[in-house]
């Protein structure tokens, strides 16, 4: 039995890692399905280093302070809700990544 080589594995990590972010996505989008262990699985999948991630990451950022400055009311209070959850998710999650990150490195 062939070992897959260095490459190889990559490529199934990558691939695992979009199918879960494509599940967490859907969870976002469809009540049914919980969102938030797509996203996790798809973390520790990619990597927190990895381009596609940190291009979605910086663009949900720059989304919520766009929603923070909104001139609608109510855009502006869902923004700084939701930018107070981000903050302790991001917060409370990131330690158990670098953790897992570690473990399955």
């Amino acid at each position: 039995m062939q070992i897959m080589t260095n490459s190889g594995v990559r490529l199934v990590r990558r691939t695992l890692g979009f199918l879960a972010l494509g599940v967490g996505i859907a969870g976002i989008l469809l009540p049914i399905i919980p969102g938030w262990p797509g996203f996790v699985v798809a973390i520790v999948l990619l990597g927190r280093r990895d381009p596609a991630l940190r291009h979605l990451h910086v663009f949900g950022r720059r989304t919520l302070r766009a929603m923070r400055r909104s001139r609608v009311r109510q855009m502006r209070r869902l923004g700084h809700w939701l930018s107070a959850h981000y903050v302790g998710m991001r917060r409370s999650i990131t330690p158990h990544l670098i953790q897992a990150e570690k473990m399955f490195g």
